[in-house]
């Protein structure tokens, strides 16, 4: 896997307080790899495009700064680019510092054959409504589709690259790209899960709730029934 390249793709809102740790502690622990970092600024309206030039000089470091579109098209956007600059592999994670970069080499491994390797998250520290909305769109998935996925959404996640841009078509409009990957996936027979810890978020802001994560739930539960 060392000759593999691997683009790690991390979407980014409103997170100033904490994205430069994310990335030092990142650019640390996959510095053995072939690797590009790609960080996606999703329209941030905090100090976060400040933060980023600190890297603007890196050459293992592509910063793409757009206007506010949410998380699914970010993932596209940072998905599209990897696959144009013909990497191997696609390693997704979020910015807001929930996971251990660490583990990131629990899934980077020669051992694991399948398309898409997950780190569920064991003992989950998000609020209890959004674990909640998890476990119902879990049992949408199984009744709609027929397959059961531990952490469908999770999004600490390494996918390999042709298996990603033969389907990127059926996913690339959607705001749920990671559901329905899973599910694309799971149908195939190529999926693994690996256990990883997940932490409590303790800065930024999430990008929807209230009214917003209701109408946001909604649409997804739609896009998963008729996919």
């Amino acid at each position: 896997m060392k000759n593999k390249k691997i683009y790690f793709v991390i979407p980014i809102y409103n997170e100033e307080k904490i994205i430069q740790k994310v990335i030092n502690e990142l650019i640390i622990k996959t510095k053995s790899f072939n690797r590009k970092i790609i960080l996606i600024n999703d329209g941030s309206k905090d100090n976060t495009i400040s933060k980023l030039k600190k890297y603007k000089h890196n050459k293992n470091i592509k910063i793409i700064n757009k206007k506010n579109e949410g998380h699914g098209k970010t993932v596209i956007r940072g998905y599209k680019f990897a696959i144009k600059n013909k990497c191997d592999y696609v390693f997704q994670l979020d910015s807001d510092d929930q996971f251990f970069t660490s583990e990131i080499k629990k899934l980077i491994k020669p051992k694991y054959k399948q398309k898409l390797i997950i780190g569920k998250r064991y003992n989950r520290k998000d609020q209890f409504l959004r674990i909640v909305i998890t476990k119902i769109m879990k049992m949408v998935v199984f009744f709609s589709h027929g397959v059961m996925i531990k952490d469908a959404n999770s999004p600490f996640r390494l996918i390999e690259s042709n298996f990603l841009k033969t389907n990127l078509r059926k996913i690339e409009k959607s705001i749920i790209p990671n559901i329905l990957i899973s599910i694309i996936a799971c149908k195939n027979k190529k999926i693994k899960f690996v256990n990883v810890k997940h932490k409590e978020r303790e800065t930024g802001e999430v990008s929807i709730k209230k009214f917003k994560l209701l109408i946001f739930c909604i649409k997804s539960l739609k896009e998963i029934i008729f996919f």
